[in-house]
């Protein structure tokens, strides 16, 4: 039974990379997509629903917590990753009408401050689909976020930006939000915590669209 355990727990290291040299009590897991937070919250405090999401978004995967505070997708390029990791998360627009503002959770763990948030339409076929362009092009609706909030140190402070211009959103159409960080920066975009969060996201890895995987947990983030 001992020697079992000892299998089982060494298995389990095996899946999670420490970068405590560089952030202490944070880690990457799931091959360096993931990130954690050591000393988040493990039960924050319920709050109302996240700022800037109104009842009637094209899509809101917010809860009244309204975020999972210490695991979230890993947002990267440089170091100390060493990897460029632009997580995308798909939702299916719940109605039609003009884009407004978008509202997301990323925390920042090292390097600059900042993240660029896209949103742009569904491209390719059925199977095979991906999010149209990569590092803001030909999406509908970029923008670059700053001040971010320590990773794990908040489970309720958003970032809210607004679209230029008339961009429509077409009800039952797929869409991809995706979060890029700027050079040698470590970012984590928070997972959704809410009931019906799941759907599909995607892994661009150095600028390239991976396969889609669906259901997966989706990131924090409504679109108004």
């Amino acid at each position: 039974m001992r020697t079992t355990l000892l299998c089982l727990a060494l298995l389990a290291l095996v899946s999670v990379t420490m970068v405590a040299q560089t952030v202490p009590g944070t880690i990457t897991i799931n091959g360096g997509t993931g990130t954690v937070s050591l000393n988040a919250p493990s039960k924050p405090a319920t709050h109302g629903a996240a700022p800037r999401c109104s009842k009637t978004a094209f899509e809101n995967t917010f809860s009244s917590t309204p975020y999972i505070c210490n695991t979230g997708y890993t947002v990267s390029d440089g170091s100390p990753i060493n990897t460029e990791y632009s997580p995308a998360s798909e939702f299916k627009s719940k109605k039609s009408g003009l884009l407004s503002y978008i509202t997301v959770a990323v925390g920042f763990v090292t390097g600059t401050n900042g993240a660029k948030v896209t949103l742009t339409k569904e491209c390719g076929k059925e199977g095979s689909d991906k999010p149209c362009g990569i590092d803001g092009k030909g999406g509908l609706c970029t923008a670059t976020i700053k001040n971010l909030p320590n990773f794990g140190s908040s489970c309720t402070v958003t970032e809210t930006f607004k679209c230029p211009g008339k961009k429509k959103l077409t009800k039952g159409k797929d869409y991809y939000v995706y979060v890029e960080s700027l050079d040698n920066s470590w970012l984590a975009w928070n997972l959704s915590d809410a009931a019906n969060n799941a759907g599909g996201v995607i892994e661009g890895t150095n600028d390239v669209w991976g396969t889609e995987s669906d259901p997966a947990q989706r990131a924090a983030f409504c679109v108004n």
